[in-house]
């Protein structure tokens, strides 16, 4: 299964399937401080809305128009630990998501993260210098999902393509599980690799 970037930033960007049929949107809004984002997922035709009370859902942006539904959120925070609310549960992004190793950049903040699935194995986000990729953390390091990079196509247009998420079928038990995880990871290898890039810049200035 393959998801399609329809833009290039991880916060606000809607992903496709390979027919163009939008499957999850990610929607971030543009402030300094207390920035929630919101991540949908479409639903079918004869899904229920939630209860005029549960006022979380309003605030934060369905979008009944287009049949998509929260799928959970992510409390950014500066100085703690931010918090993921999924399917009704909240918790602190540093217990869910565990550190472990360390990531190209070798700083603490980009240590690859341990979380246990739904299924009640351990797997492990990769953070690598430019994607990152989600494998089994049993041993066998089986690939269960990676990140591919957009192909311009300068110089061969047929070979352009945007970025995508590809879960493999191992993977496809737990598709909203991994997808949500990947934004919070790739959020932050991004902030680490553009925090290298300009250090580099300076280096050379």
């Amino acid at each position: 299964m393959n998801l399609y970037q329809t833009s290039s930033e991880i916060l606000n960007n809607t992903y496709t399937n390979e027919s163009g049929q939008a499957i999850y949107k990610v929607s971030t809004p543009h402030k300094f401080s207390g920035r929630v984002t919101t991540i949908s997922r479409i639903v079918p035709s004869d899904y229920e809305p939630p209860r005029v009370e549960d006022t979380d859902s309003y605030e934060l942006g369905m979008d009944f128009r287009d049949r998509f539904a929260p799928l959970g959120y992510i409390d950014w925070k500066m100085f703690a630990s931010s918090v993921m609310r999924y399917k009704g549960e909240e918790v602190k992004a540093t217990t869910y998501l565990k550190k472990q190793g360390w990531g190209w950049y070798g700083s603490y903040i980009d240590r690859h993260r341990v979380f246990k699935g739904p299924d009640g194995k351990e797997y492990k986000w990769i953070l690598g210098f430019s994607i990152p990729e989600l494998i089994l953390n049993d041993g066998s390091e089986t690939l269960i999902a990676r990140f591919y990079t957009r192909k311009l196509g300068v110089f061969s247009p047929a070979n352009a393509r945007p970025a995508y998420l590809e879960i493999l079928p191992d993977g496809e038990h737990m598709v909203d599980v991994i997808f949500f995880t990947f934004i919070y990871i790739e959020k932050i290898r991004k902030e680490k690799e553009r925090a290298a890039r300009r250090r580099r810049a300076a280096a050379g200035s």
